[in-house]
């Protein structure tokens, strides 16, 4: 990930997700998080008009930084970056979107929950990762246990982040940012 962006996540610190919702609903949603002073927010691929809306977004937008989320297979990678989105995140990992990412020198972030998988990322020259499902996975306590292994590895940790836990992650030496569908 280029350095520039590694920064920026850091200092917002909360990465606010846009989950399945309707166009509209993601339109407004956006544009409330954009009167809280979020630049930088995440809008998944959960439903059939989710990518046309971001493109919509990013072109009414251009100052925001906006990544697309659930990237799931290659088609969706291809597709996605064709809108010059800047980060792309996928809940799971998988070895011909990592190559494909790094070939195309884009900012992805790809969903990690497992030591192995934290060690196939690293082949791929990935150091920052989405530990996901955060809170059914341990939550804290396993990213502790992960910081004692892998200390020059990041973590954004996604799902089951709330306004009440949040906190618990940032203060972990290993987690750059957090993202939630509550901010």
């Amino acid at each position: 990930m280029h350095n520039e962006l590694i920064e920026k996540i850091k200092v917002q610190k909360k990465i606010p997700i846009i989950g399945k919702m309707s166009s509209s609903d993601t339109i407004n949603t956006f544009k409330r998080l954009i009167s809280r002073n979020f630049i930088i927010i995440e809008i998944t691929l959960r439903s059939a008009e989710a990518l046309e809306t971001a493109i919509i977004i990013k072109k009414n937008f251009p100052s925001t930084i906006i990544g697309i989320g659930s990237i799931k297979t290659m088609e969706m990678l291809k597709e996605a970056s064709k809108y010059q989105f800047d980060f792309f995140v996928s809940p799971g990992l998988n070895e011909s979107i990592l190559e494909y990412s790094n070939s195309k020198n884009l900012n992805f972030i790809p969903g990690i929950s497992t030591p192995s998988e934290i060690m196939t990322a690293i082949e791929y020259e990935k150091k920052i990762l989405k530990y996901f499902h955060a809170e059914r996975n341990g939550g804290v306590k396993s990213l502790e246990i992960l910081y004692e292994i892998f200390d020059n590895i990041k973590f954004i940790p996604t799902g089951g982040i709330t306004l009440q836990n949040y906190s618990n992650y940032l203060d972990l030496p290993n987690v750059i940012s957090v993202g939630s569908t509550k901010f």
